[in-house]
């Protein structure tokens, strides 16, 4: 069976949690140390453009024994006129990004250049070959879209290194930032105040929340009770899932509806089947209430600086009970069965260290499940460990913790 291989963003257990999400958990198995997945399925049978966590996808086409890179220097020597058959005549495009493998920037690019005299060669010099050269081991979205290497007339190599063995790819998608930067920068209204979500962790939210869901239009609702200016209902919408949004503030609802109106101005929309009032998610009621619930909730205040212990307690404590007169309030209107992934706020405290809200971390020294006791159970993952889904970057006190829970 064909595999594909999707080399992770950033932060791989995001990306990991996402695939499992979408594709089950026995589909996906971790590679390269975390930093990449394999997918039992051909990448034709993905759909990329919807994957958040993901930033290329690969066509598995060998695993070799071994991670020398003489040997695997070797290897695709022999093995490149076999990957160029299927290559349409005229100018070639190569590039190579190596994955946790010990090799460095010139010897790497010492194998590109031994390619391109073997790709010639083989067309009996009939064939120019032009190598992107690396600035690094790995070629970054940028170098691989605007070269346009997913092409048929061009090739980037994915070598990455597996336990003992090397991973051998050839990438046929990579994430579209120039999309991505349309979609977050070009929208009429933007507001730093409520939090600048990024496209891509909006995608990977409604990826959570949704799981295995078909997009339908009308059949399949996401709903987002604390909309602000619609990024979540954006990326909901681009999928094709039709959405329902509700915030406290009228201005918001007025961004989100001017956020919307661009989109089905500028982009192909599969369905364009929403619905947006103003509403409190603590007291509202949603009218039809949909089965899916995707969004970002209430981040307290932005910090510039480390807050005091006593602030860090106040804004917790208000971002606890907020997230908590939520859950109680939309249990009762969900079906059970319903699933719902909420980025919730969690604060840095030091690198890689994090205060997270009573209602996520539960209560040890008790042993109670404040989730449990509103009725909802928290999704396991196989491959990623659920305190692992934060979405943070280093100089940031207040970041983001992806909550995935199912309505008992």
């Amino acid at each position: 069976m064909s595999q594909s291989i999707a080399i992770l963003g950033r932060q791989p257990a995001l990306g990991m949690a996402e695939l499992e999400s979408l594709y089950g958990a026995d589909a996906v198995q971790p590679a390269g140390r975390g930093i990449a997945a394999l997918i039992q399925h051909k990448p034709e049978e993905i759909n990329f453009g919807r994957l958040g966590g993901t930033i290329k996808l690969g066509e598995l086409l060998d695993r070799l024994e071994t991670t020398d890179w003489t040997k695997i220097d070797k290897y695709l020597r022999q093995a490149m006129p076999q990957y160029m058959q299927s290559v349409p005549a005229g100018k070639f495009k190569l590039g190579l990004s190596a994955y946790g493998l010990d090799v460095s920037v010139p010897r790497l690019g010492a194998t590109a250049l031994s390619l391109k005299k073997v790709i010639r060669n083989a067309s009996n010099g009939e064939r120019s070959v032009r190598i992107i050269p690396n600035k690094e081991l790995e070629l970054n979205s940028a170098q691989v879209l605007h070269n346009g290497l997913t092409g048929v007339t061009a090739c980037e190599l994915l070598l990455v290194r597996d336990g003992p063995t090397t991973l051998i790819a050839r990438t046929t998608n990579i994430q579209d930032i120039d999309a991505y930067a349309a979609r977050d920068q070009g929208r009429p209204k933007r507001d730093a105040r409520v939090g600048m979500l990024p496209p891509k962790l909006a995608q990977t939210i409604v990826n959570l929340a949704a799981a295995d869901t078909a997009p339908a239009g009308s059949e399949h609702i996401v709903l987002d009770p604390f909309c602000g200016t619609g990024v979540v209902l954006q990326e909901a919408l681009l999928m094709g899932f039709g959405i329902y949004g509700t915030d406290l503030e009228p201005r918001m609802i007025d961004y989100t509806t001017r956020n919307l109106e661009w989109l089905e101005q500028t982009h192909e929309l599969i369905h364009s089947t929403h619905k947006l009032e103003v509403g409190d998610a603590t007291a509202h009621t949603w009218n039809p209430a949909p089965a899916i619930v995707a969004c970002e909730s209430y981040l307290g205040q932005p910090f510039t600086g480390a807050p005091t212990s006593q602030k860090l307690t106040e804004v917790r404590t208000t971002c606890n009970l907020i997230l908590k007169k939520f859950l109680r309030n939309i249990h009762h209107q969900l079906p059970s069965g319903s699933r719902l992934c909420l980025a919730v706020p969690a604060w840095q405290t030091r690198p890689g260290t994090f205060a997270r809200l009573p209602l996520v971390a539960g209560t040890p020294d008790t042993g109670l499940d404040q989730l449990e006791e509103l009725g909802y159970n928290r999704v396991s993952f196989k491959h990623v460990e659920r305190e692992d889904l934060v979405y943070a970057r280093a100089d940031q006190i207040v970041a983001r913790e992806l909550l995935v829970i199912i309505r008992t």
